[in-house]
């Protein structure tokens, strides 16, 4: 739809993307007000995962442009090319952020349409949002917003709710079916339906179940029971942006804390008495090796236990006692002011006069 520029404000120090629509789509009925409603869509909804608009306006061309925020980061589709297949507890965050982000466009009434790995922008040190939902050009903005025939369906084959395929009743579980095939896809490595024609995808997309999840991929249950809830059929029978958002996030917790536990003491591990897979017990042999602390400084990174040195203790006919014979030398001022209050001296404790 649009060529995406770097710009950059001419006044202010401020950077933006500049979107401008493609000049052959002028011939094209709709497609100008559609870049328009684009911007109308972003203005609108207030949320840290869908970028800013700053300004929108015409060329002299009658061409639509639309300043907005500049986000620097990367796709999920780059990610997809880097890694066959993403961790659990990253794809549990992925659905759990993008799933806040569709709950908020979806109570104004806005549907992507549109979500794919290439509209996913990950930003992990944006101190904002970890990531931004792009490309609402193609975006439904309620009823008085449609700009779609019946019968015409925009989107991306492969990310296809069955209902966009036959182009009727859109909605908002259009978007989670999406989100289920991009989780699906990241789980696995590879979407659940994927063919030669568009035919045979969209054929697919509405007789066809996906294959489970827990045979691809060693997620957990939840998140795989999900995701396949995600894909169903019906609308109506998929959860909600706020119910995705909620189990996800409680998935990504309990995977955060699925470490492993072990109790470091110098002995040999008894896998015997293990508290679960990932734990360890080590059963102590009571031999303590002293590692010198100079040999750990200069590169010996070998994982030894280290015994701190015993405290040094005086032996009791070394301590001063103030019944010893009294000091003959007086104790002199340390500095020259100490002399205008007079000087201290011992005192003798056995002299009774004192």
């Amino acid at each position: 739809m649009a060529t995406v520029y770097e710009a950059g404000h001419i006044v202010l120090p401020r950077r933006a993307a500049l979107k401008v629509m493609h000049g052959d789509l002028r011939r094209h009925p709709g497609m100008a007000t559609r870049v328009v409603q684009e911007a109308a869509i972003l203005d609108g909804v207030r949320h840290p995962g869908v970028v800013r608009v700053y300004d929108c306006n015409l060329l002299p061309d009658r061409r639509p442009w639309i300043a907005m925020e500049l986000i620097e980061g990367e796709t999920l589709a780059n990610r997809f090319q880097e890694t066959l297949a993403l961790p659990p507890i990253e794809v549990a965050t992925l659905l759990g952020d993008v799933a806040e982000v569709l709950g908020a466009v979806h109570k104004v009434g806005v549907v992507h349409r549109d979500l794919k790995p290439d509209n996913l922008l990950c930003t992990p040190t944006d101190s904002d949002y970890p990531l931004r939902v792009l490309d609402w050009g193609v975006a439904r903005l309620g009823p008085i917003g449609r700009l779609t025939m019946d019968g015409l369906t925009p989107g991306t084959p492969i990310y296809m709710s069955p209902e966009q395929a036959t182009g009727r009743d859109i909605g908002p579980p259009c978007d989670l079916y999406s989100l289920g095939v991009i989780a699906y896809e990241a789980l696995t490595g590879r979407p659940p339906f994927d063919g030669r024609t568009l035919a045979e995808i969209v054929c697919m997309h509405l007789t066809r179940e996906p294959a489970p999840l827990h045979t691809r991929c060693d997620a957990p249950a939840d998140l795989c029971d999900l995701v396949i809830r995600m894909l169903h059929k019906v609308p109506w029978q998929r959860p909600t942006a706020a119910e995705v958002r909620h189990t996800t996030r409680s998935i990504a917790r309990e995977l955060s804390q699925a470490y492993d536990t072990f109790e470091i003491t110098c002995g040999e591990p008894d896998r015997s008495r293990g508290r679960g897979r990932s734990a360890a017990c080590i059963v102590p042999t009571g031999e303590v090796e002293v590692v010198d602390t100079e040999e750990l400084e200069f590169g010996n990174t070998e994982m030894l236990p280290v015994a701190r040195p015993s405290r040094w203790t005086p032996e009791i006919g070394q301590i001063p006692s103030v019944l010893a014979e009294p000091q003959q030398r007086g104790i002199t001022p340390r500095s020259p002011r100490d002399q205008v209050a007079g000087e201290i001296v011992l005192l003798d404790l056995f002299d009774k006069n004192r």
